[in-house]
């Protein structure tokens, strides 16, 4: 994997983390604007409880929002260029399977392959971090070797 591949994951990346956080944002929108009730017009208690309710959904959306800005800031600032062994800023396959290490990451395309995100503190990147393609590792009982490091 060359470096315009890995270019191109990234930008796959970053469009799914921007479209996740757009669609934050706009939940915390409707829910924000579901929470205001005209105090020119008359309303139930029924309306008050469901105003109150959609009130307490857009702060927990708004922590949604704020996670996915943060996950964009994150991959952002993180280096992807060529390496050789894992660590944050490479691309790392193992069982079939192909990871971005340094980021939380739900699975996304790029040129016709699947990818995940694995933080640094996610208890798997402790067994694979420094580790080359060929080498191999335990985790959670199985034995596991790398396939490449990009």
């Amino acid at each position: 994997m060359n470096a315009v591949d890995k270019s191109r994951i990234k930008d796959a990346l970053l469009r799914q983390v921007e479209a996740d956080l757009r669609a934050a944002q706009g939940d915390v929108a409707r829910e924000d604007s579901a929470a205001k009730l005209d105090q020119d017009s008359s309303f139930t208690v029924d309306d008050q409880s469901q105003a109150a309710e959609a009130g307490d959904l857009g702060g927990l959306l708004e922590g949604r929002e704020q996670r996915q800005a943060g996950i964009l800031s994150q991959i952002e600032k993180l280096d992807f260029g060529p390496r050789s062994e894992v660590g944050p800023g490479a691309i790392v396959g193992f069982d079939g399977d192909r990871y971005v290490v340094g980021v939380v990451a739900a699975a996304f395309e790029c040129d016709g392959a699947t990818y995940e995100g694995i933080s640094t503190d996610a208890p798997i990147y402790a067994a694979i971090a420094g580790l080359r393609a060929g080498d191999t590792f335990s985790f959670a009982g199985r034995d596991h070797q790398i396939d490449f490091v990009s």
